[in-house]
C-alpha cells in the first residue's frame, strides 16, 4: 500500500474488508480519521493501516465470584 495517499470511502472499506456503512460509523465515532474534501470523505492509507493493527474485540475482564464463599462446609 502507498504510505501517504488518500483513498475514497468505498475503496478504503474494500481494502480493510468492511462495508461503507460500517466505515462511516467508525469515522463518526472517531475511531478512524477522515478528511472531507467537498461532499466526500477520504482516508489516508496510513490511517487504514493503523486501524487494522488495533486489537479487535472487547478487552478481557476476569470474572469475580463476589462475596459468596465457594466452600460450603459447616
Amino acid at each position: 500500500m502507498e504510505s501517504n495517499s488518500l483513498v475514497p470511502i468505498s475503496e478504503a472499506a474494500q481494502r480493510i474488508g468492511i462495508t461503507r456503512q460500517r466505515l462511516h460509523k467508525l469515522i463518526a465515532n472517531g475511531q478512524i480519521k477522515a478528511v472531507r474534501l467537498g461532499r466526500y470523505h477520504y482516508i489516508e492509507v496510513i490511517e487504514l493501516e493503523r486501524y487494522v493493527q488495533l486489537p479487535q474485540g472487547k478487552p478481557y475482564v476476569p470474572r469475580t465470584t463476589g462475596s459468596k464463599s465457594v466452600d460450603n462446609s459447616p
